[in-house]
């Protein structure tokens, strides 16, 4: 009799384990394995650049323009390349950055012409320079556009996508008009005295001569300055 109860706790201890193994593998679900396999990469890139210089690669010495010898009537055309040394295409603008050698072009009214092309395309004809800022109160000159007064504005766009690498050019063409009289007693002087004479600047008359210009390369579709 002693000898059956402990055979029967033997065969329920065995089941003991058998349920609690079993019960081990069902929360541990399925065991199957699967192939799996890596690729690595990265992300990278270059920084582009918008660069212009002189065409011949000196920069701006090669942008120094002179007339010479102006007389009434006729006209005189100075001209200079640019290059695009960037790694990206460009819009290229000339940018007038005197505003008192610009007010002084457009103080001379009908007795001067003023005219930019580049590559061979006109962008900008006037024969009547003002721009009224010596008499802001009674605007003397009529409506500011082409079949009025036209002055020469801030900046104009020379070209739009230039490649990199590729040349163009900008010409600034000038002449006084024929009615002009009245030279100096010594003849001869200096183009486009500034500041020119105002309540504001009396003793600064002509302490400047000359129109100083940038060429501005921007990325396409952008205006100097953004």
């Amino acid at each position: 009799m002693k000898l059956m109860l402990n055979r029967k706790k033997a065969i329920i201890g065995a089941g003991g384990v058998a349920v609690a193994l079993t019960m081990a593998l069902a929360a541990l679900g399925p065991t199957g394995a699967y192939f799996s396999d890596t690729a690595q990469g990265e992300v990278s890139g270059t920084v582009g650049s918008i660069k212009i210089a002189g065409a011949d690669g000196t920069g701006t010495d090669s942008l120094n323009l002179a007339y010479t010898n102006l007389l009434p009537g006729t006209t005189q055309t100075v001209a200079s390349r640019y290059v695009n040394t960037g790694l990206n295409a460009q819009d290229v603008w000339v940018v007038f950055n005197d505003k008192d050698a610009l007010h002084a072009l457009n103080d001379l009214g009908t007795y001067g012409e003023f005219h930019v092309a580049a590559n061979g395309k006109a962008l900008f004809d006037s024969a009547n320079l003002s721009d009224d800022l010596d008499d802001v109160e009674k605007p003397s000159c009529g409506t500011l556009a082409p079949t009025g007064c036209w002055p020469v504005p801030t900046m104009i766009k020379l070209e739009s996508n230039l490649a990199p690498t590729a040349v163009g050019s900008v010409s600034f063409t000038f002449g006084y008009a024929a009615k002009m009289s009245g030279q100096s007693k010594l003849g001869g002087g200096v183009w486009n005295s500034y500041p020119v004479k105002t309540v504001q600047t009396p003793d600064a008359v002509g302490a400047h001569n000359g129109l100083p210009y940038q060429l501005v390369a921007t990325q396409v579709g952008q205006k100097p300055g953004q």
